[in-house]
């Protein structure tokens, strides 16, 4: 087994824009019967390859709200979900397939998403503590057919 771990790293190391987590948004059915919305982020712990396929660990945090925009609850929860490599022009990236999140009791439905591995270890210029390569989050990224 393969596991490339994330190393944490503290705020201050970080420029501002680097702080974020991939994010996250799913569906569920609202302790009210209704339609909910789940938004929320991941904090990446490790990257496992094993013979059975690629898995992604980390911290989901989600904003669980119904249909009308009311909070119903706001949790985290470690996880581990089935993740593809997907290769573009940058790379490989890790591409997490839609998956089901039990949240606060809640059964989340998750819709896929990308981890971009520049937000994990970016390449700092050792003077100004800037990134080198700008950051920018390609959208609609899914496993290759």
């Amino acid at each position: 087994m393969t596991v490339i771990a994330f190393r944490p790293r503290s705020a201050r190391d970080l420029p501002p824009g680097l702080l974020r987590h991939p994010s996250v948004r799913g569906t569920f059915r609202s302790p009210r019967g209704r339609a909910g919305r789940m938004t929320g982020s991941v904090r990446v712990q490790r990257l496992v390859f094993v013979p059975r396929g690629v898995f992604v660990t980390g911290f989901f945090t989600g904003e669980l709200r119904d249909d009308d925009g009311s909070l119903i609850a706001l949790g985290t929860r470690r996880a581990t979900a089935p993740a593809d490599l997907v290769q573009d022009v940058r790379g490989f990236r890790p591409w997490v397939r839609p998956f089901q999140l039990d949240l606060m009791g809640i059964t989340v439905e998750v819709t896929g998403f990308v981890v971009d591995p520049a937000l994990a270890f970016p390449r700092l210029d050792p003077a100004t503590r800037q990134p080198l390569l700008a950051v920018v989050p390609s959208a609609n990224v899914g496993p290759v057919s």
